[in-house]
């Protein structure tokens, strides 16, 4: 069996026997890995506390069939912070959803995993940690990922007949964003087209959706008000997107990222 030794992030821990636990995490190498880290819920375990959810580890694994066998952990950096507020954690808990959505399996790729890194890093530093402040992270990272899976949304144009959809809602035309098609509809393309999966938005949504992806993570904010819209766009835009259209990116509880409480 091939030993290796890499760098990841741990999404999530679940108990498993009378003291292991199996371990899901994002790797700068491999991707996503799956693995088991045995006696770890022993007094005396080798291991301590240094697999716990959201912690980026240094370790040394061995792979097997189904699952990997972790032999060494050094932690790089535990994100405590993020682990001990509820609404940092909350928001780390949509982020991680997103990643398991959108990774591609076990294809690594270097930059989720430095976008993961920075966005675990902005729930942390930040000042303040208000649940807006908290969601437009969330946000942001969900569009910067979708951008470099290739799933980027269309926020400039109709997709339908092109025009500006800036102009459109100064006019003062409702704007509707369609998951499906990957993007946004004026109101005429809109009542034509047979969109069923189609929903309002309010004009100042388009605008906030690209700051999220423009700006850095750290600096990702939104206004109030818009908030509620933002997370319903990125949520469906993931979902559509997603291998098994599966439903991402809503607030996870506290206790699914503890692993005390698996």
């Amino acid at each position: 069996m091939a030993l290796y030794r890499t760098k990841g992030i741990v999404l999530r821990s679940i108990r498993y026997g009378e003291a292991d636990r199996i371990l899901d995490l994002y790797t700068r190498e491999r991707g996503l890995v799956s693995a088991i880290a045995k006696g770890i819920r022993r007094t005396k375990s080798r291991f301590g506390g240094r697999l716990e959810p959201l912690s980026c580890v240094d370790l040394l694994a061995y792979e097997g069939r189904t699952l990997d066998t972790v032999t060494q952990v050094e932690v790089l950096r535990s994100f405590r912070g993020v682990r001990e507020d509820l609404a940092r954690l909350e928001a780390a808990g949509a982020i991680l959803s997103t990643v398991r959505a959108l990774s591609g399996g076990d294809e690594a790729d270097r930059r989720l995993f430095n976008l993961l890194y920075h966005a675990l890093d902005a729930l942390e530093t930040r000042e303040g940690g208000e649940a807006r402040d908290n969601d437009a992270v969330a946000s942001a990272f969900a569009l910067k990922l979708c951008a470099l899976a290739g799933y980027a949304p269309n926020l400039d144009a109709c997709l339908q007949c092109g025009r500006d959809l800036d102009e459109a809602a100064e006019e003062g035309l409702l704007l509707h964003y369609a998951p499906d098609l990957g993007g946004a509809l004026c109101a005429g393309c809109r009542s034509e087209s047979r969109v069923g999966d189609a929903f309002p938005i309010p004009p100042a949504t388009l605008g906030a959706l690209r700051s999220l992806m423009a700006c850095p993570l750290k600096s990702a904010c939104l206004e109030n008000g818009l908030g509620g819209a933002v997370r319903r766009v990125v949520s469906a835009h993931v979902a559509a997107h997603a291998p098994g259209n599966a439903t991402l990116l809503t607030r996870l509880p506290a206790s699914r990222l503890d692993p005390r409480s698996a």
